[in-house]
C-alpha cells in the first residue's frame, strides 16, 4: 500500500511517500493508528480531541473520500491502495466531500 503525504503532512512525517506492506493494516482506521504510533506528531494534524479523524482533514483512498464509502473509515484497504493525506484546511470552506450530521 502506498501512503502519500502533501503540504504540512509531508513536513510532519518527513517524507512524501511511505510504503506499507503489513497485512494487519487492512482499514483506514488501522492505518491512522499505525501512523500516529510511528509518527506521534501526526496526531495533532489528523485527530480531534476524541481521537477521531478531524473533519477538516482531506484524505483520499484510491481517489475517494473514505468518509463517503460503505464502511466509512473501517472500510477495507487493499494491498495496492493509494492513500493520500493533505493538511487540514485552516480557513474558508472545505473543498472536500463530507457527510453531514
Amino acid at each position: 500500500m502506498q501512503i502519500r503525504f502533501y503540504a504540512n503532512m509531508r513536513t510532519t512525517v518527513g517524507m512524501p511517500l511511505l510504503e506499507i506492506n503489513d497485512g494487519s493494516v487492512d482499514s483506514f482506521r488501522k492505518l491512522m493508528t499505525l501512523l500516529v504510533e510511528k509518527y506521534p506528531e501526526t496526531a495533532f494534524h489528523l485527530l480531534d480531541e476524541r481521537g477521531s479523524l478531524r473533519p477538516d482533514v482531506p484524505v483520499y483512498v484510491d481517489g475517494r473520500n473514505p468518509r463517503l464509502t460503505q464502511g466509512g473509515l473501517d472500510a477495507p484497504l487493499q494491498p495496492d491502495s493509494v492513500v493520500s493525506f493533505f493538511s487540514p484546511i485552516s480557513s474558508g470552506k472545505m473543498n472536500v466531500e463530507v457527510l453531514s450530521d
